[in-house]
Order: structure tokens, then sequence, then C-alpha cells
């Protein structure tokens, strides 16, 4: 009898220990959802989050620096161009001879470039994960979020929005996006991919901020391929308003 209690108690620890060590992801469908707001507060904290991050007029000329933390070889250097008027974001980057120009308004993305093989949701280079619609989900926000209650990023508290999008980025497929806003600062902090299991399988995340001359900027960006164990960083150099 004494046999059988010490061996349940250490499958029961075990099954802990491996439950612990594992992410929980649940399905979104699954829990209860913690609705901490009522929908007028939750609308009212969207439309402030919208104007936050609209800036009003705005013309930014941002030095970046792509890289792979295990690689030292991987480093690309590049300037991303970023205006904003009329509610309406857009955006040029140039790394070396290739450039790229997209912009959004109202939920609409459009794109031009030399390049007729440039698409939103591939990587500017191969070796390395961002994308120009990494760019786009960090600056911009689009309507079709809902609002899915508390959480916490990196100690801070954050309110978290969810929309459903059947899509891919970077050869991953993923049926919902998850944002996770500052609730002091309305800045989005993280923006989690799920699969249709609603199993986490690509983050970006801002690893810090810095003020640049009065306008305060994500300092480093963090994108995660959590299927291909991979990460790359994007470490903003600096910033200058142009005219």
């Amino acid at each position: 009898m004494k046999l059988l209690r010490l061996t349940h108690y250490f499958l029961l620890l075990l099954a802990q220990s491996l439950w612990q060590g594992c992410p929980l992801y649940g399905s979104l469908g699954d829990f209860r959802k913690p609705y901490n707001l009522s929908p007028r507060k939750a609308e009212e904290f969207v439309k402030n989050v919208r104007q936050n991050l609209e800036y009003g007029n705005l013309n930014l000329r941002v030095k970046v620096r792509l890289y792979e933390p295990l690689k030292s070889d991987s480093q690309k250097f590049g300037e991303i161009f970023y205006t904003n008027s009329s509610k309406k974001q857009k955006i040029r980057v140039v790394f070396g001879d290739k450039e790229y120009k997209f912009s959004y308004h109202k939920g609409q993305i459009t794109k031009s470039s030399g390049d007729e093989n440039f698409q939103i949701n591939t990587p500017f280079f191969d070796d390395l994960l961002i994308t120009p619609l990494d760019l786009l989900l960090s600056l911009s926000w689009n309507d079709s979020y809902e609002y899915f209650g508390e959480a916490k990023v990196a100690g801070r508290p954050v309110r978290q929005f969810v929309r459903r999008e059947k899509d891919s980025i970077n050869g991953i497929p993923y049926t919902s996006i998850q944002a996770f806003v500052d609730i002091r600062h309305m800045i989005i902090l993280q923006i989690d991919f799920l699969n249709d299991v609603s199993i986490l399988v690509r983050r970006l995340s801002v690893g810090s901020f810095k003020n640049f001359d009065g306008i305060w900027m994500p300092k480093i960006v963090e994108i995660m391929d959590v299927r291909g164990h991979r990460r790359t960083k994007l470490e903003i150099l600096s910033v200058e308003t142009v005219n």
C-alpha cells in the first residue's frame, strides 16, 4: 500500500513537471473570456489606441539593423521612411539596392516595388524573418480586433485583442492574431500568430524602447518562428524627422 502511494505521488509530480514545462495555449473558444471592460470602455480604449498610432502628421527616417542573434554574418543595415498623414501610413524600406514601398489606409494594404516577387508577407531577406506585414502590424490598428481581456507582457499590464484571419506569413499558416497593447502607453508590445488549434507559431515582441529626440520608438523588436526555432532582431539605430 505504501509503495502504491509513493508510485502515485511520483507520477503526480512527473505530470505536474511536464505540464509546467509546456506553454499553455488554450483554444480561444475553450475558456470563458476574461472580459474586464464593458463594451463601451473597450471601444473607448480602442479609439485611443488608434489615435495614438496615427500620431498626426509625421515623417520619420529610421536607420535600422537586422540580424539573427546567433549569426554574426547575418547583419543587414538599411533605412525605413515612415509617413503618416490624413490617417494614411506610408512606408518605404531601403536595404542597399533593394527598395520596397507599401501603405495602409482604412484596413487596405497597397504595395509598389520594382521587384515583381515582392510580397507583403514574405521576408525582406531569405535568412531573416521580418516581413513588410510585421512593420504594418506594429504601426497600425485594424478595427476587426475584438477585446479579449487583460494579461501581462514582460511584467507590464496589457489589454489583449484577437482577430480572426486565415492566412500565412513567411510560409507559416495562421488563423488568428493576438495583439497585446500596453494599458498605460497604448503601444503594441506583442503580436502573436496562432494556428487553427490556437497554438503559438510566430511572435513579434518589443524588447525595449528608447526616446529618440522626444519621439518614443521601439529600440529592439524580435521576431520568433516557434516551429523553426529561429529568431530575427530589428534594432533601431537612429530616428530623425524629415520635411
